[in-house]
């Protein structure tokens, strides 16, 4: 007898059909007009039983190994389950607490077949015990583990032994491997297409094929958002037959080929002890029974990238680099001239810096925690584009952090003994070894990892104090300037390491081979400085309940500052423009960076008193030093001793109160550029477009571990094949990509090497050029010039002014070996060279026209008597002169301020 208000089997076959094609539910339910929830009884009643018919009130169908909706059990078969199970969400530690819960959750129990040998947990039948009753439709399961696991969306692929491996792209979808796309057929694996899309045309199938796999990547379209792309940019096949594919099977034919390699790693869900990648019957911690099927359906695991098989591929391509660090005698620079690595350094072995804290997902309760390594041996440059992912932790709170280590403890133990063997681009075969080094973290997170309490220095063991502020208490950390001279605190400090103090246990990192947890955890300038003391100041300045207190600025202030950052025109490196002070809740890192190292000097000059200015001055000239390209001995301990001056006079200017850890964490850091190179060289900033990425793959599915994961390594596969693939592309299509990338692998040089943006036009010199090439140039010119907009000059961005004027970017103005200038034009000379081929030669000299800037030579300006030497106020003038490439020293930034010029010397914000 068929039931009241029941839906007709077309309905429900267009619903399943509508979600196979992307859809999701409530664009079903509005589609068709059906409630939401009867939408999701239909579609899960389908991934359970793959039918959509009305099932019997007596029975359901059924299948090998289901997983059947929680249910009540008779007696019987309660007798054989084990009450003490708790919510997989509040496993802990302690194990009576979990106990408590009266509640009995979801335990599976294993029919075991002795008759088989082979038996193992993936062929076990799994019952549930639960404390109330649901039926086939319920989503109360479905809603507590939402975006964890993608167990329970491939449910059929669990018969398979390795259905943890992600082999395959997670846009595509089961639904469609059966479709075959003629079209997808002539698209090569490695876009190695160099078949134009017609004749005459500039743009190749690869080219094409690789722009539209990247587009979809990174906007992580949905299998219904890119079949409308694809539908959508069809009609280019009416014009130009066979350009593009016309469904989603050339995704199949593109995964990562890093997916297959992917381990599920497995964690009680009572004791959140590791488990390893093939659970026993029950935990040896807590004795809980185990079952691999559950803990994949309950996402109680995390995925695991190996290290070997990723440096594999990364120094096969990139071991021509290795040691090619930007270096200078008697300076500090990069990592490899810390006293720390060259005192352990070994050869014939790398060493990596991690990177191991988490951030929070936008609107959700989950987060997402990696453990993200870089290769000390590589120059910095080269760093940020080969960040290896090893471990992905998905869920609500933090990691359990002796299971979240155990594999990367575990395989750099192996690599570090071991080794590895790869090939290189020559064809010989090396042995390479690997120890991890360098560990960043922000505060809460070094605490979390080295297992210690929340307060207190775990450098120089400073335990703090407590203070009064506002309603509460705060801890503060000010110098002890009373029973030693500044100057020799950080040594002070030394003698007390040998104190155990504040250690609540042991912490996984003191297993890693070659690692000191105490200096191997280095203080990070991005958190203790960029995202924290400068907001934190900025705050006080600004903060109306201490408007009777002198550094306090008003609203006027807060106006006239907005209206002068939006004015600013900054170069290229320093990366987003700046933002008004108004909504500097929503700054990012860079842009606290940019606005204390290049913007405050100068703004901030007639806005804080003249003793304030002055106090913050010795903060931001501290840092120039400590991210500058190199740096003394003598500079550096400049640098120090500044930081303990602004440290210890901000009780007597600001309060006691205000004197805060961040601002502690001021004084260890040129003791960390001593021992590990300059801040620049192990810094957040280098992951930064690593951990931006993770986040850009997330789109809140149920498989949001594995498909981040499998996200991120094919949009890393197809940034690394754009190089070779856009090689010969036009311009047109390099700024495509870089705009949908944020990389420049196909736009920058290599070092030592000019390489310009455009075309170019074809112009006379004027007389006063000519003139001023004369004194730099042998010979007399003769004919056209070319004449460019934007030149490449080892990896740094050089244009004219105006080019840049709809970013509001300013990349014209240089320091040259005999001073400031600004960039007027960029021309081509054709060289007097001794080419064989004189029609084919295409060796020529690039000069840019400049107008000099002279240093300011009054001293009557408030600023000039305590300028420091990054920052040098000039003058316009219109002397023209001509610069070689060979003559630019560096970029640097120009800024006016009620007619008053400066130049700033750029720091290492992005190091090429």
């Amino acid at each position: 007898m068929p039931r009241r208000n029941e839906i007709p089997v077309g309905i429900r076959l267009r619903i399943v059909e509508m979600h196979q094609a992307g859809k999701g539910y409530k664009s079903i339910s509005k589609s068709l007009d059906i409630h939401l929830s009867t939408v999701r009884q239909i579609i899960h009643k389908w991934k359970r039983f793959k039918t959509v018919a009305t099932l019997p009130r007596s029975g359901r169908p059924v299948k090998n190994n289901p997983i059947p909706a929680p249910r009540k059990l008779s007696k019987k078969i309660k007798s054989r389950i084990i009450p003490d199970v708790v919510k997989p969400e509040s496993f802990s530690s302690d194990a009576e607490s979990s106990n408590k819960d009266p509640s009995v959750y979801c335990r599976p129990v294993p029919t075991v077949q002795a008759e088989d040998p082979d038996n193992e947990m993936d062929d076990y039948n799994i019952v549930y015990e639960v404390g109330e009753e649901a039926d086939s439709s319920s989503t109360d399961v479905e809603e507590d583990f939402m975006a964890n696991h993608f167990f329970q969306e491939q449910i059929d692929d669990a018969e398979d032994p390795g259905h943890e491996r992600l082999g395959r792209c997670a846009l595509s979808s089961d639904d469609e491997a059966s479709e075959e796309d003629p079209m997808a057929q002539p698209f090569d694996p490695d876009f190695n297409q160099e078949k134009k899309i017609y004749s005459g045309s500039t743009v190749t199938a690869g080219a094409l094929l690789l722009l539209l796999l990247t587009f979809i990547l990174k906007h992580k379209l949905s299998n219904a958002a890119a079949k409308d792309l694809l539908d959508l940019l069809d009609l280019l096949n009416l014009v130009v037959p066979g350009c593009l594919p016309k469904s989603l099977q050339f995704l199949k034919n593109h995964p990562s080929q890093h997916c297959a390699e992917a381990e599920t790693h497995l964690y009680c869900p009572k004791c959140a002890s590791y488990i390893g990648v093939e659970p026993g019957n029950r935990c040896e911690v807590c004795q809980q029974r185990l079952s691999k099927r559950c803990l994949l359906e309950k996402a109680h695991y995390f995925m695991v990238m190996p290290l070997e098989i990723q440096l594999r591929n990364i120094l096969t391509r990139v071991h021509s680099k290795l040691g090619k660090h930007f270096v200078r005698d008697g300076c500090l620079s990069d990592v490899v001239t810390g006293k720390e690595y060259k005192g352990d350094r070994q050869a014939g072995s790398i060493t990596l810096t991690f990177k191991c804290d988490g951030f929070p997902l936008l609107d959700s309760k989950f987060s997402i925690w990696p453990i993200l390594c870089t290769i000390n041996e590589l120059p910095y440059a080269e760093r940020g584009r080969n960040v290896l992912l090893h471990t992905l932790w998905f869920g609500r709170g933090r990691p359990h952090v002796q299971s979240f280590f155990t594999p990367f403890v575990y395989e750099l133990h192996k690599l570090s003994s071991e080794g590895f063997r790869w090939t290189d681009g020559t064809g010989s075969e090396r042995r390479t070894t690997v120890a991890a080094k360098v560990c960043l973290c922000d505060p809460a997170s070094r605490s979390l990892v080295q297992n210690l309490q929340s307060f207190g220095c775990s450098f120089c063991y400073h335990k703090g104090e407590l203070v009064p502020k506002g309603q509460g208490f705060t801890r503060v950390y000010p110098v002890p300037t009373d029973r030693c001279d500044l100057r020799h605190v950080a040594e002070t400090a030394k003698s007390f390491q040998h104190r155990q103090t504040g250690v609540k246990g042991p912490s996984p990192l003191v297993l890693l081979p070659s690692f000191d947890i105490v200096k191997g955890s280095v203080p990070d300038y991005m958190h203790c400085f960029c995202l924290g003391v400068v907001p934190d100041f900025v705050d006080l300045w600004f903060d109306s309940d201490l408007a009777h207190k002198p550094f306090h600025l008003t609203p006027q202030h807060l106006t006239d500052l907005d209206k002068a950052l939006c004015a600013i025109q900054p170069p290229s490196e320093v990366g987003p423009g700046p933002r008004r002070v108004s909504d500097r809740k929503l700054w990012t890192a860079s842009e606290w960076r940019a606005f204390a190292l290049l913007y405050s000097p100068v703004l901030l000059e007639d806005a804080l008193p003249i003793l304030y200015h002055i106090h913050w001055m010795l903060l931001v000239s501290a840092l120039h030093i400590l991210l500058s390209p190199f740096a003394t001995q003598e500079q550096l301990s400049y640098a120090e001793s500044s930081l303990l001056q602004f440290v210890a006079q901000v009780p007597s200017l600001y309060g006691l109160e205000n004197c805060s850890f961040n601002c502690h964490l001021l004084t260890h850091l040129a003791e960390s550029a001593r021992d590990w190179g300059l801040l620049w060289a192990n810094s957040a900033f280098a992951f930064e477009g690593a951990s931006s990425r993770l986040l850009q793959m997330y789109s809140a599915s149920k498989s949001a571990s594995s498909q981040i994961f499998s996200r991120v390594f094919s949009y890393e596969d197809a940034l690394r094949r754009g190089s070779l693939v856009l090689q010969g592309a036009s311009a047109e299509m390099k700024d495509l990509f870089r705009s949908m990338t944020s990389c420049d692998v196909v736009m920058r040089s290599s070092v030592d090497s000019e390489q310009t943006l455009g075309s170019g036009s074809q112009r006379f010199l004027t007389a006063a050029e000519v003139a001023a090439l004369q004194k730099v140039h042998r010979g007399q010119h003769q004919g056209s010039v070319t004449q460019h907009k934007c030149l490449v000059h080892n990896n740094m961005l050089i244009s004219t002014p105006g080019h840049s004027a709809t970013t509001k970017r300013n990349d014209s103005v240089i320091e040259t070996s005999s001073g400031f200038a600004v960039v007027q034009s960029i021309v081509a000379l054709k060289d007097v060279c001794s080419c064989e081929e004189k029609l084919g030669c295409s060796c020529k000299t690039f000069v840019l026209f400049c107008k000099k800037l002279f240093p300011w030579r009054s001293h009557g300006a408030q600023l000039d008597a305590n300028i420091a030497e990054f920052l040098v106020r000039v003058r316009r003038s219109d002397e023209l002169c001509a610069v070689t490439c060979g003559d630019v020293v560096a970029k640097c930034f120009a800024i006016e301020r009620e007619r008053r010029v400066y130049v700033v010397k750029m720091p290492v914000f992005e190091m090429h």
